[in-house]
């Protein structure tokens, strides 16, 4: 860089500094917001960081025509660059924030921008900072969004000065404030098995409607992986594909974890240490998720969709301890989870209380009792003791969203009128890319008025002036090929 160069980029920064005195990027351990035991994204929880590098440079918003705006510019008109194999993407979105990802396998100055969107105008650049990659290339950095419910399109730039190259450009919708009731579009997706046709996903990127995406496990096949160099192949394999290159871009997401993202049917009690930490950590590297400074390692948490929606996000795979199943004292999930999760629900004021179950806990089928050790069946001490509050509790507006089966459906979670949990809701989704299993055809009526074998993702449009919810399956030709209706 001459010196003319250097000081119109010193210059450009002192003017960012200046201008936006009062926004600040969240950086890692720097959160200011509450300390909060229901690790909730929506209100808070302080941050302890992220997996991967963060921004730099509190770089902040100039003046423009909005109060701590400046003008967009055109980040269209820059070359996108192949040094963002694996795409870009947002996650853990709050009303004031998100997470922003990316893995970068170039060598120049990285920097994130972020723009206000109306409809397809950038209408100003909101937020701008220097980037550092961390070990492998991953950036997460948390950013803030002035602008509750407005959407943002974000980009990472490559270079100095007037950088010609960038990420992809990903786009993202800021959860509501805490008063607002609205509608609500969140789509869904389980079990994509590396090596398989992603059309599915594609087909869902190449949608502009979703306000956000839950991703409920499998996301990558890491069956044999043992170590991080494992683990991360595994992942790219999937993530640099055209399918999730799209759908991760196209929305923001909350995802959680199954089995194979370590191994099938893996044991917490018996798998060796360095295997799960490297799992783990594989996981919070490929995934656009906010660390909780109480616990870091902690993928349970809950983010508020103003009065519309909470969103309960479950770790139903790592806290489980397969020695206690079918005793007084089984455990799926943590004593710490599960009370987290009955107080949520039970104190939710949202219209609709969702909860991201990575596999199900309806009681199904006997032609599909084989697998139960694997799921909340196993356990029927704790999985009842569940039920059972939240009918006494009669939670309105529940609604359980579950994967893992390799098929859809729409069922009551209790078998009969008289079995706990008849009146809560379970959907089913995917599988997005997996070969699907038969056994679906044994879900039928009264207590599945609906189920597929059928590869798919799926989107659920929440009303909460009805209190109803639309469910579609769509297929990877972008047929919605089956439609339920239910006021959970």
């Amino acid at each position: 860089m001459d010196r003319d160069d250097e000081r119109r980029a010193l210059t450009r920064r002192e003017l960012l500094r200046l201008a936006g005195a009062g926004a600040t990027t969240a950086l890692l351990g720097c959160g200011d917001d509450d300390t909060s035991a229901d690790a909730s994204l929506g209100d808070g929880g302080e941050d302890a960081g992220l997996s991967g590098g963060g921004a730099n440079d509190a770089s902040t918003d100039d003046a423009g025509t909005d109060a701590g705006e400046r003008p967009a510019g055109d980040p269209e008109s820059l070359v996108e660059s192949d040094a963002f194999g694996l795409g870009v993407a947002s996650g853990d979105v709050r009303a004031d924030g998100a997470v922003l990802w990316t893995r970068y396998d170039g060598s120049d100055a990285l920097h994130v921008r972020v723009w206000r969107m109306e409809g397809e105008t950038y209408a100003a650049l909101v937020h701008e900072a220097d980037v550092t990659p961390a070990d492998g290339g991953f950036v997460h950095v948390d950013v803030p969004l002035p602008q509750a419910g407005a959407r943002y399109r974000y980009a990472f730039v490559e270079g100095e000065g007037d950088a010609t190259q960038r990420s992809p450009i990903g786009r993202l919708r800021a959860a509501f404030e805490a008063t607002t009731l609205a509608p609500l579009v969140i789509g869904a997706v389980s079990c994509t098995r590396n090596g398989r046709s992603f059309g599915t996903l594609e087909r869902a990127g190449m949608r502009d409607d979703f306000d956000t995406f839950l991703l409920l496990g499998d996301t990558t096949y890491a069956d044999g992986a043992v170590s991080l160099a494992d683990y991360r192949g595994k992942w790219a394999e999937n993530l640099a594909t055209p399918g999730y290159r799209a759908l991760r871009a196209a929305t923001s997401v909350y995802a959680s974890w199954d089995d194979h993202e370590i191994d099938n049917n893996w044991d917490p009690e018996t798998i060796a240490p360095a295997q799960f930490r490297a799992a783990l950590d594989a996981f919070f590297e490929h995934t656009p998720a906010r660390r909780l400074s109480e616990s870091p390692d902690r993928i349970w948490r809950s983010a508020r969709w103003g009065q519309t929606l909470e969103l309960f996000v479950l770790d139903c795979r790592s806290e489980r301890r397969p020695s206690t199943r079918r005793t007084d004292d089984a455990t799926y999930v943590s004593a710490e989870q599960l009370a987290w999760l009955q107080r949520g629900l039970s104190e939710s004021t949202a219209v609709f209380k969702v909860v991201m179950n990575s596999v199900g806990i309806s009681d199904f089928p006997l032609l599909l009792d084989a697998g139960s050790n694997d799921r909340w069946e196993g356990y029927p001490a704790q999985r009842e003791a569940l039920l059972r509050f939240l009918d006494e509790a009669n939670v309105p507006g529940l609604l359980w969203i579950a994967g893992d089966f390799h098929f859809a459906c729409l069922g009551h979670v209790g078998r009969d009128e008289a079995a706990l949990g008849w009146n809560q809701w379970e959907v089913l989704v995917g599988p997005g890319a997996q070969v699907g299993n038969p056994l679906s055809s044994s879900c039928r009526p009264p207590q599945f008025p609906f189920a597929t074998r059928e590869n798919n993702y799926t989107d659920l449009a929440f009303d909460p002036a009805s209190g109803e919810v639309t469910i579609r399956w769509i297929d990877a030709d972008g047929a919605a090929f089956a439609t339920q209706t239910i006021r959970p």
